[in-house]
């Protein structure tokens, strides 16, 4: 475990990695809250607000009266290319806006910076933008940003200019690792959405590198009901997964 992150951080990052490796398979029933409070030293409530947590992203499953069990690893999917959201609803006809929730240089000792595991002296940025369609909130984009690899970043205006098309242009990405996965959106989030607590979401977590070196990290998330991802393969070819996205319709 990591001992800079807080503990209940540990404790799901922990879970997450047995999860993925498969030492906890799909259907495994968990341990106890009160057996893994002890196996990790922390209290039944740190233990209880990771999973929690880890339910909300829809890894694990608690049935009432008789325990929390693994729904199964993360899908995880070789895709490349992600089209520019305002070029997608540009191309279905739609008019696209966005909004800068937050744009700022990270503190020291903000928790976001773990998100590109970079040394204490680097420097970080942070955007937080909603995107619309006609008006319908359609997804919300949180980016960590290497500050080395795209100085200019801070600089930019993004309620005019798209994120994906200037990173493009700015930055050499030789990695793109995206998983996928359904989520259940917190309150803050639904409330940027416009969504209400049983609306589904789909969270696609993307982390960019140049010759091993972090680029980005990028979570979107999009309403269940209005939103779709489609992807291609060309098998002859054995190329990588190109996603395309759409609006439910």
């Amino acid at each position: 475990m990591r001992p800079e992150l807080p503990l209940y951080e540990q404790i799901k990052s922990s879970i997450d990695r047995r999860i993925e490796t498969e030492e906890w398979p799909a259907n495994f029933q968990v341990p106890s809250e009160e057996a893994l409070a002890d196996e990790f030293g922390a209290s039944p409530l740190t233990v209880r607000r990771a999973l929690r947590e880890l339910q909300a992203d829809g890894v694990l499953l608690r049935v009432q009266g008789r325990g929390t069990f693994v729904i199964g690893p993360r899908m995880q999917c070789a895709v490349f290319s992600l089209p520019d959201i305002s070029e997608e609803i540009a191309l279905s006809g739609g008019a696209h806006s966005c909004r800068v929730l937050q744009h700022a240089i990270l503190g020291k000792d903000s928790p976001g910076r773990n998100m590109l595991q970079l040394p204490p002296e680097e420097t970080v940025f942070h955007s937080r933008l909603l995107h619309l369609e006609d008006g319908t909130p359609i997804q919300l984009e949180d980016r960590y940003i290497n500050a080395a690899e795209a100085p200019g970043w801070i600089e930019q205006d993004f309620s005019k200019t798209a994120p994906h098309s200037w990173l493009l242009r700015e930055t050499t990405v030789t990695t793109v690792d995206n998983t996928i996965r359904a989520i259940r959106a917190d309150e803050e989030t639904r409330q940027h959405l416009q969504i209400d607590g049983n609306q589904p979401c789909l969270l696609l977590d993307r982390s960019t590198w140049r010759d091993g070196v972090p680029v980005t990290r990028s979570r979107f998330i999009y309403p269940g009901d209005r939103y779709r991802l489609r992807s291609s393969h060309e098998a002859r070819t054995n190329r990588v997964v190109t996603m395309t996205t759409g609006k439910s319709r």
